[in-house]
């Protein structure tokens, strides 16, 4: 790699860094709102909203990576057509392939980054986010015990805690247990702590009494007491077997789906779908960077703005992106998966001819600069 090779590429590194993390922040703010129940429902700190949002951040990367990188091929060739360092290169008999050259070897390196995303870090940080969710939404503590709320566990069980304090710890709290309806009782706590045991959670209550209906006399037993245990084991949800979507599964899942399950046999158009589309999701990279540089460097020599250029690049890849969803969604339906790879193969093939074509094979051909 020689001296004009590393300039191009600081010229279009520093770009790219700050468009992927100034995007993916924006975008990553936004989708962290839908994790903000995990607070308000289950009792959550910031810490576990925090953990769980940084989950989402690789499904994220493997699309701004495509749109980063264009981003930043565009406004290094622009910044070096407003220093008239293009004209000054083709002056000096650099070829357009050897200015896109240190360009694709970066195209490489993020089409590389954005297959390992879609192939392995987004299923697995989204199979560690439907997880942690579901542990959380199955715990007693944190989606029955909390605080100034009346809570249905279950037919026959309510429950209201008047405060929950950290290390599962609760004051003031009223139990109705009616799940067994020869024995209806009614439990009254100063303080409850939840421990978990061999047998299940046990909510050993502090201070209290218990008040039982007698059937024979009709009147309302009430027995006090300094401790006492009441088994809540059997409320506990159980996650079972987590149902896998899309986004949550691995390349080979997509491609081979196991028809013995209902869920793959209904589905397994889109899962194969699925995994080919980001399969080909790198492909759009190469693209993305072609079109840019076609607008950029392309065609005819000009000193004018390439306001025109960029902004007609612009809609052209915002519509390949949309030809690649549409392809998915026809592929799923009908099974004819190389759709999917159309899109971006041609717009390779295209913006690549335009660029690095021979002279005298270009509609526009190069002006020379005198």
């Amino acid at each position: 790699m020689n001296s004009l090779d590393k300039y191009i590429l600081r010229q279009c590194l520093m770009p790219l860094i700050l468009i992927l993390v100034v995007t993916t922040a924006i975008v990553w703010m936004t989708q962290s709102l839908q994790r903000i129940e995990i607070i308000v429902e289950y009792g959550q700190g910031f810490l576990v909203f925090l953990y769980l949002s940084l989950l989402i951040i690789p499904s994220l990367l493997a699309i701004i990576i495509p749109f980063a990188l264009f981003g930043a091929v565009v406004y290094a060739l622009y910044r070096l057509h407003s220093d008239s360092e293009i004209a000054v290169m083709f002056a000096a008999g650099v070829s357009r392939w050897r200015i896109a050259v240190p360009l694709l070897f970066i195209t490489l390196l993020a089409a590389c980054a954005t297959l390992y995303v879609n192939v392995d870090l987004m299923p697995r940080s989204y199979r560690v986010l439907k997880q942690t969710v579901a542990d959380i939404r199955a715990d007693f503590a944190t989606s029955l015990l909390r605080s100034g709320e009346f809570i249905s566990a279950s037919k026959g069980f309510t429950i209201y805690v008047d405060e929950s304090r950290p290390g599962n710890q609760f004051v003031g709290l009223l139990i109705n247990d009616y799940r067994n309806n020869e024995k209806r009782e009614t439990y009254m706590a100063q303080r409850a702590i939840l421990q978990e045991t061999k047998a299940g959670p046990l909510l050993i209550l502090k201070n209290g009494n218990i008040q039982r209906e007698n059937r024979d006399s009709g009147k309302v037993d009430i027995i006090r007491f300094d401790d006492w245990a009441v088994n809540v084991s059997s409320l506990n949800d159980d996650p079972g077997e987590l149902q896998l979507e899309l986004t949550e599964r691995y390349l080979g899942e997509l491609l081979h789906p196991d028809l013995s399950k209902p869920y793959d046999r209904a589905n397994s158009g889109k899962l194969i779908a699925e995994g080919h589309a980001r399969l080909a999701s790198p492909l759009y990279t190469f693209a993305y960077v072609l079109v840019g540089l076609n607008a950029l460097i392309g065609g005819s020599y000009t000193r004018r703005s390439y306001f025109l250029r960029v902004a007609s690049a612009g809609a052209i890849i915002f519509g390949l992106r949309v030809a690649g969803f549409l392809a998915q969604g026809f592929a799923s339906e009908a099974g004819t998966v190389w759709m999917l790879y159309a899109p971006p193969t041609a717009a390779i093939g295209v913006a690549a001819f335009l660029v690095f074509a021979p002279q005298n094979w270009r509609i526009f051909p190069q002006r020379r600069v005198a």
